[in-house]
Order: C-alpha cells, then structure tokens, then sequence
C-alpha cells in the first residue's frame, strides 16, 4: 500500500474512534479495540503513527470528561479513573 492509502486509511480510522467518542464508549478503556488500534495491528509500518494518534484521542476525550463532570469532582478522582 502507497503512502496516500495509508494516509486515507488512517483519517478513516480517526473518524471512526471520533464516532466511538461520540456514542459515549471510553476508547482508553483496555478492554476496547478502536478502529485506529485495528489499522496499527494490520499494518505495522504506520502503528506508532496510529498509536500517537490515539494517545491524542484519549487526552481529547478525557478533557472532555473534565468539562462535564461537576465540580466536586477533582482531578485526583479522575486519575483514579
């Protein structure tokens, strides 16, 4: 596969977890295997690149739990999470 395949395969699987994301699933969740985890398995040349996007994903994600958590909660319960 060229470089542009991979680079559309990619963007797929990005909008894919985006769509997760939105449904509500946690993608950092060890027990989920997001469409960016399955592109890194099948084509290992660009999993760190799938990975990192990943990572960015999570953070997103989990910035946006902050924002909608009350404010009791703190950032010490959401490490625990």
């Amino acid at each position: 596969m060229n470089e542009p395949e991979l680079e559309k395969v990619v963007n797929i699987a990005v909008e894919e977890t985006r769509k997760w994301i939105e449904w509500g699933i946690d993608i950092s969740d060890p027990c989920v295997v997001t469409p960016l985890e399955e592109t890194a398995d099948k084509y290992p040349a660009i999993a760190e690149y799938c990975n990192d996007r990943l990572i960015e994903l999570v953070k997103e994600q989990m910035n946006q739990m902050k924002k909608s958590l009350p404010d009791m909660m703190n950032e010490e319960m959401l490490d625990e999470f």
